[in-house]
């Protein structure tokens, strides 16, 4: 028999950086999006910088959230939408990395995979493939776990939903996806 896992205090810290998914984009409200799903969860404040439309270097420009004693990064989406190039973004996902671990020295890591649903992934445009992306995000994130979101990627839509922040489009999570986001990250954060 395992032991149980121990009762989080409720002055743990979650810390979410990321793009418009971290912003919560396309829940249909605030509450249902996956970070303050997962710090509902987890029983922890909640922490987060969700620029929608930053790519990876701009996240890890800014100002980031800190003392975190768990840490999700969600970045890399809008890396492969603008195509950024390999070697810089390989550079950038480390740097942002780096940035959040010296932020948060000891946290406990999670980094997401992009989302990139499947008609979005296959188009002729995408000179370098979001594989490219997410083994990237893979290899640079050795100090922390994994959450892999491409098998999440039809939660999402219809277009024209009514969201909290606006009618919803048919690439962002709905609320289904961003609980199935949270549900991955908790099970990680275990």
């Amino acid at each position: 028999m395992s032991p149980s896992p121990q009762p989080r205090s409720a002055s743990t810290q979650l810390v979410v950086v990321g793009d418009s998914l971290a912003a919560g984009r396309f829940a249909d409200t605030q509450d249902q999006a996956f970070p303050q799903l997962v710090a509902a969860a987890t029983r922890s404040r909640l922490d987060v910088l969700g620029v929608p439309g930053a790519t990876t270097a701009q996240l890890a420009a800014g100002a980031l959230p800190s003392r975190g004693d768990d840490v999700v990064v969600e970045a890399g989406t809008n890396d492969f939408l603008f195509q950024t190039p390999r070697a810089r973004f390989a550079d950038d996902y480390r740097a942002l990395l780096a940035k959040v671990t010296a932020a948060s020295p000891g946290a406990k890591l999670v980094c997401l995979t992009t989302w990139v649903p499947k008609d979005v992934a296959s188009r002729p445009a995408a000179k370098i493939p979001v594989s490219f992306y997410d083994a990237t995000i893979r290899r640079a994130c050795t100090d922390g776990a994994v959450a892999n979101l491409s098998p999440l990627t039809d939660a999402r839509g219809p277009a024209g939903r009514p969201t909290f922040l606006g009618p919803g489009d048919d690439f962002h999570p709905n609320s289904s996806g961003h609980a199935a986001i949270a549900r991955l990250i908790e099970s990680r954060l275990r």
